[in-house]
């Protein structure tokens, strides 16, 4: 009996070890216990390229399957699969634990994962910005984005870069073959075609940009010929060689920045000036046996006008300075050589504030004229007039009228035309010599001048034809209602070069103040035809 208890205490003693065994194993595998995926290595799958080729490589065989996610428990909806590029990496997604069951664990994520397409730029607007997922601000669904997809790397999203490819590639001088790839074995859109197509396009924008835009481009390959040399940690990073890059470089590189150029203030000049000066002579030359006869004269016709023009806002201030003079030989003459014919000094000017309409001013004139030297009449020496004898002036107040107009059809057509009225105005007479007679002017005998109030109209025209010839009026009337004084003035010139010119001067004066000319009344005649030299500045 002995035997039989000992032996079946011990087989039951060494039972409840085992069970005992048993149930404290399991005891101490609790669900607490939930290995962690280390955050090191998600960066490093996240961010690391050659893991994510790998782990591609190694689910190539296993993408039918892994493509298409199963139904959720619980739900009769049908399983969609869901189809991914060629060329796109599954990055695993970031749950949270969940135990089913007993010692095993399994993640789970309801957020669908974030797809990374290989070398690319994902989905992009129009605008060309980031296309991320409608739940972007959950962590979990922007695993696979890393700093890379962050940069515009596209060349149409960058600053604009001059290369110095202004040429398209497919430039030829031959005629273009379109169906070269007609009975090709492989189709076009199966090769790299297209890629050059869209390189073509590139260039193609870049060279629009380069001629319409140049001002916005600052940048040129010649400013990244070479990378700079860093030192940091006694390690020195260079560049790596490149045979290409002296292949490919520029020609020629020009800078678009713009010239250091120091900026310079130019003041307003309210004061013109401007000349005229001319020396021409006309000469006659008969021989002793002409049929008709004739003296041989020789005439010398000088012409000098300086102008000082002044305007400020409404404010006009004109001056005109003015001498003319012609000499001539007096083969009849007997007690000269030489005579003086047109001898005419003189100075206009005018004040004048722009008023109402367009061109009209109020103005005040004033003009004095006489002339330099002595005049004699032939064979004889009665004295008919000298310096200050006589002095004409005539003042006035009114209002003025001034037009500049240039032709549209004809080049170097141009019309200035200046009017002057003046309804209150003083005409003065004077004579300096007292040997000069001063009837000849308008003053009763025994008395040195003369000083007349009326009204003067004043026109001078400037008419430039053509480019070399020009037409220049001048016409003043003056009235004292009890007499009239009256000068019409023209002069045709006609330039043959820059230098020379041709001129044709007529002076009209009617003065019925004066004693009557048995031929010619009060109308006083002055003509003149010179050739010779002719310089404005």
């Amino acid at each position: 009996m002995r035997r039989i208890i000992i032996p079946f205490l011990i087989i039951t003693i060494c039972s409840f070890g085992v069970i005992a065994s048993g149930i404290e194993n399991k005891v101490v595998e609790r669900p607490d216990s939930i290995p962690m995926i280390d955050s090191l290595d998600l960066f490093r799958d996240i961010t690391d390229i050659s893991r994510q080729i790998e782990r591609r490589t190694m689910q190539a065989k296993e993408r039918i399957d892994s493509e298409i996610i199963s139904p959720q428990q619980g739900t009769d909806t049908p399983p969609n699969p869901i189809i991914t590029p060629p060329d796109t990496i599954i990055i695993p997604p970031v749950s949270n634990p969940v135990a089913k069951g007993t010692g095993s664990i399994i993640f789970e994520d309801s957020i669908p994962s974030f797809r990374n397409p290989l070398d690319s730029i994902y989905f992009r607007r129009e605008n060309g910005t980031l296309q991320l997922p409608v739940n972007y601000n959950n962590v979990g669904s922007m695993n696979g984005l890393s700093f890379r997809d962050t940069l515009f790397y596209n060349p149409l999203f960058l600053p604009m870069i001059f290369t110095g490819k202004i040429l398209p590639r497919e430039l030829s001088l031959y005629p273009v073959e379109e169906d070269h790839d007609k009975g090709a074995l492989i189709p076009r859109e199966k090769t790299f075609a297209p890629r050059l197509d869209h390189v073509d396009f590139v260039q193609k924008v870049r060279r629009d940009y380069y001629v319409k835009y140049p001002d916005r481009i600052r940048y040129s390959v010649a400013s990244f010929d070479s990378i700079p040399s860093l030192e940091s940690d006694d390690r020195v990073v260079r560049e790596t060689f490149n045979p290409f890059r002296e292949l490919i470089k520029v020609e020629t590189a020009y800078s678009l920045d713009a010239p250091g150029i120091e900026g310079v203030t130019i003041g307003r000049k309210y004061w013109v000036r401007s000349g005229e000066h001319s020396f021409q002579f006309a000469q006659n030359y008969f021989s002793d046996n002409w049929h008709k006869g004739g003296v041989n004269n020789l005439n010398f016709n000088s012409l000098h006008i300086l102008r000082a023009n002044y305007h400020k806002d409404k404010v006009k201030f004109n001056n005109t300075l003015e001498w003319r003079l012609s000499v001539f030989n007096a083969p009849d003459d007997s007690l000269r050589k030489h005579r003086i014919g047109n001898d005419l000094i003189r100075y206009y000017g005018d004040f004048g504030v722009d008023a109402f309409g367009k061109g009209w001013s109020y103005s005040t004139n004033l003009e004095a004229k006489s002339q330099m030297f002595k005049a004699y009449p032939v064979n004889s020496n009665d004295l008919l007039s000298s310096f200050m004898s006589p002095l004409y002036v005539n003042a006035g107040i009114g209002l003025k009228y001034n037009i500049d107009k240039k032709s549209e059809r004809v080049r170097h057509r141009r019309v200035r035309w200046e009017l002057a009225l003046a309804p209150i105005s003083i005409n003065y007479t004077y004579v300096l010599n007292n040997d000069v007679d001063v009837k000849r002017f308008g003053i009763d005998e025994g008395k040195k001048s003369q000083l007349d109030i009326g009204s003067t109209l004043t026109s001078i025209l400037k008419y430039d034809i053509t480019r070399y010839i020009s037409w220049d009026s001048r016409l003043t009337y003056f009235t004292s209602y009890e007499k009239v004084i009256s000068e019409f003035e023209n002069s045709l010139n006609m330039a043959l070069s820059n230098a020379f010119s041709t001129r044709i001067y007529v002076n009209m004066r009617f003065d019925d103040g004066v004693p009557a000319d048995p031929k010619f009344k009060y109308l006083q005649v002055n003509q003149t035809l010179s050739f010779g030299l002719n310089y404005k500045w």
